[in-house]
């Protein structure tokens, strides 16, 4: 869950900046709605301004278990069912009111093809996703609930801070 600047990626190139920022959406999600959900294809990918959004699944027993949550400066959205354009398994909902920055994914898709610069822009991304969720996997696998939350605690306090301890509990 590291922050990112990702727009520390784009300051070398001034016009690119720009034409970035005019692609982008600003939208505000209430606390308790969604951006996506389980068995609709994700069409834009975000970034948060302001405010929570967690992602979770619903298992066979009907139970959310929360996979990431997504405070400033992090990226969300379903990367595997934009990129094969199936449904989503994932859920993300606003834990908070929460400011977002969205881009259609045909916009983004169309920018990776278009240059050497923006293939470059959609590997730092793509790498940063895949390192990511890498990260989340490998802290289930080998820490224990206790370990996972001295983590949490230690790196991100906002968290502990701003998210229900019923959403903590699943996420641990």
């Amino acid at each position: 869950m590291k922050n990112h600047n990702y727009f520390e990626y784009l300051k070398d190139n001034e016009l690119n900046y720009h034409h970035f920022l005019s692609l982008l959406q600003t939208k505000t999600i209430k606390k308790g709605n969604f951006f996506l959900k389980g068995n609709e294809k994700c069409n834009y990918l975000g970034l948060v301004v302001h405010g929570v959004l967690r992602s979770f699944y619903i298992n066979n027993k009907g139970e959310e278990i929360n996979f990431l949550f997504h405070i400033e400066n992090q990226l969300f959205g379903d990367y595997e069912s934009a990129l094969i354009n199936e449904c989503s398994k994932l859920n993300i909902q606003a834990l908070k009111d929460t400011t977002i920055l969205i881009i259609a994914k045909e916009d983004l898709f169309k920018l990776y093809q278009s240059n050497e610069y923006w293939q470059e822009f959609g590997r730092k991304i793509s790498e940063s996703i895949y390192i990511s969720s890498k990260k989340r996997i490998e802290e289930m696998l080998y820490y224990s609930p206790e370990e996972r939350y001295q983590n949490l605690a230690q790196n991100y306090p906002q968290i502990l801070q701003n998210i229900p301890q019923k959403h903590i509990a699943s996420y641990i």
